[in-house]
């Protein structure tokens, strides 16, 4: 690919992710205004689960419609898919006890045992889904030469994994049996935080290919699912990261937590992004020297 045709391709993908900055900085704007309304921020994030979730299917379901039945990469796609799809569930059924009993806790709520079931088998499609992503290179041939690079984002991605959820799992399997709500939320905690540790650990082969491919037309692709992953990263780690920053370790975690959005919202991008360098393109149109050269031939 010409430096002319990469730099073209670049400049059309810049208004996407962009975009996506966009959705992030309007979220965070709007949790930041709500901080000291407790059921305003509530709404807030309720509506940015919504937006973000929506188009994490819609961009999923629509890669993994561009391939054929049996294709490798529609396993791919369609894993991402159901997974994104439960997850918007699990905000539906969170979004509609919000709003038919706001001053109950959802912990308290009959659908919790429902919501556990959809998010541990959303964790276990997605998880699928990456780890066959991971392996798209092998699949394909495109196996990234072993580097010292290569091997020192290994090693960080997996110190990151551990370091993020490590501390997560060992607070919930110590709630598990204490009674059953408890239980119930420890389960969705432990399911969420063991499927965002392999995200996060598939970040390195996943940005090895992105950088592999740089200038090809599906390398977005990949850097659009590892920057999702990396969002992943930051969004779990907000429990020790909040105190470290200025002001109020709540508030904080409050703002780390719309982070979920560019999570979600980069999972539908790359899907969409995965349709668009699928589909055929145009020949340029021939100028007018050479259509009165071909009819003077």
């Amino acid at each position: 690919m010409s430096t002319h045709s990469t730099g073209r391709a670049a400049g059309s993908i810049v208004p996407w992710f962009g975009a996506v900055l966009v959705l992030q900085l309007a979220h965070a704007f709007a949790a930041a205004s709500a901080l000291d309304a407790p059921h305003s921020l509530q709404l807030v994030h309720d509506v940015a689960g919504w937006g973000s979730g929506v188009l994490a299917v819609a961009g999923t379901f629509a890669a993994a419609r561009s391939f054929v039945p049996g294709d490798y990469l529609r396993k791919v796609w369609g894993g991402l898919a159901a997974g994104a799809f439960l997850s918007l569930v699990s905000t539906a059924l969170r979004s509609y006890w919000l709003h038919a009993v706001p001053d109950v806790p959802f912990t308290q709520s009959p659908l919790l045992p429902l919501r556990m079931g959809v998010v541990v088998l959303a964790n276990v499609c997605t998880t699928y889904a990456l780890i066959l992503l991971a392996m798209t290179y092998r699949q394909s041939g495109l196996q990234p030469p072993s580097s010292f690079r290569s091997n020192a984002l290994w090693a960080g991605t997996a110190i990151a994994a551990l370091a993020v959820g490590l501390p997560v799992l060992a607070t919930e399997v110590r709630h598990l049996g204490a009674d059953s709500a408890a239980t119930m939320s420890a389960v969705i905690s432990l399911a969420s935080t063991l499927a965002d540790m392999t995200t996060i650990l598939l970040v390195a082969p996943i940005l090895s290919v992105a950088y592999m491919l740089r200038g090809g037309r599906l390398a977005w692709v990949w850097w659009a699912m590892g920057v999702s992953g990396a969002m992943w990263l930051f969004y779990d780690a907000r429990g020790w990261l909040a105190p470290l920053l200025p002001g109020d370790a709540a508030q904080s975690a409050e703002l780390l937590r719309t982070l979920r959005t560019s999570g979600l919202v980069l999972l539908g991008l790359a899907g969409w992004l995965q349709r668009t360098a699928l589909a055929p393109r145009q020949a340029p149109a021939a100028g007018p020297e050479v259509q009165t050269h071909a009819g003077m031939s």
